[in-house]
């Protein structure tokens, strides 16, 4: 185990829909400064309301029914709405499934990309554009220039993650919820949005966390896995680990 201190550290969440079914049960997760961790899980889980918790965040008709969520000292628990938000400004974001609905398409990428750090005063226009470009070239993007004069529908599916990940990323976030990112991608692009992934973690210092229903998809990049099942988190530990335990699991399985 790592000795550097967790960055978030949830501890024993259960979250309820207004039904009553518990979609997370105890839940326990940490996470450590500048790692990329793994919430893996078939659908229905638990693994995408686990990653959603990271942002203090449940879905509408669910609530916290105990347990903790605490970024530092900070229980997002008991943070006020405005707290939230301020937080998911500053020091936490998403990165979604699908990068077309996170741009709108009758407008160009780059103003797109800076708008929110402008709009809640966390960089000039003219800072953000020179960090977006740095980002985008970081991420091999072709003539950030020229791309960020884009519109949506003029760029390919990947090109447009990789805006997606730097509009992220340019608030300079503590922690990143990647949700499933390359799921639309073909398995080539997958590969190279990945590595960006990895990229932007890498160079920010800041910590990952990455929703998957694809194991080996997501232990190409990640440091940690968490493998949610059930509501409950079944196993955790570094990438290897768990590789060797479930592969152990499925040769006991078959020798049954």
């Amino acid at each position: 185990m790592t000795s550097t201190p967790p960055l978030m550290r949830i501890r024993g969440l259960t979250v309820e829909s207004a039904r009553g079914q518990r979609l997370l049960d105890q839940a326990d997760l940490e996470i450590v400064p500048g790692e990329l961790v793994g919430l893996v899980g078939a659908s229905g889980a638990g693994k995408t309301t686990l990653g959603l918790a990271a942002l203090g965040h449940v879905r509408r008709g669910c609530a916290v029914v105990g347990g903790q969520i605490l970024l530092g000292n900070e229980d997002l628990v008991l943070a006020s709405p405005h707290r939230l938000s301020e937080l998911r400004r500053t020091r936490l974001t998403y990165v979604a499934q699908s990068a077309a609905s996170a741009f709108n398409p009758a407008h160009q990428l780059m103003p797109q990309i800076v708008e929110a750090v402008v709009r809640y005063g966390l960089k000039s226009r003219s800072d953000a554009i020179r960090d977006a470009l740095q980002l985008l070239e970081r991420f091999d993007v072709p003539d950030p220039v020229t791309f960020g004069a884009r519109y949506p529908h003029q760029v390919s599916g990947g090109q447009l993650q990789r805006a997606m990940i730097a509009m992220a990323m340019l608030c300079e976030p503590d922690i990143v919820v990647f949700d499933e990112p390359t799921t639309a991608l073909d398995v080539a692009t997958q590969a190279e949005v990945l590595a960006v992934i990895a990229e932007a973690v890498s160079m920010t210092g800041a910590s990952g966390i990455y929703i998957s229903h694809d194991l080996e998809l997501v232990a190409r990049v990640v440091h940690r896995v968490s493998v949610v099942d059930g509501g409950r988190v079944i196993r955790n530990g570094p990438t290897a680990d768990v590789l060797a335990a479930i592969a152990r699991d499925q040769t006991s399985a078959s020798a049954g």
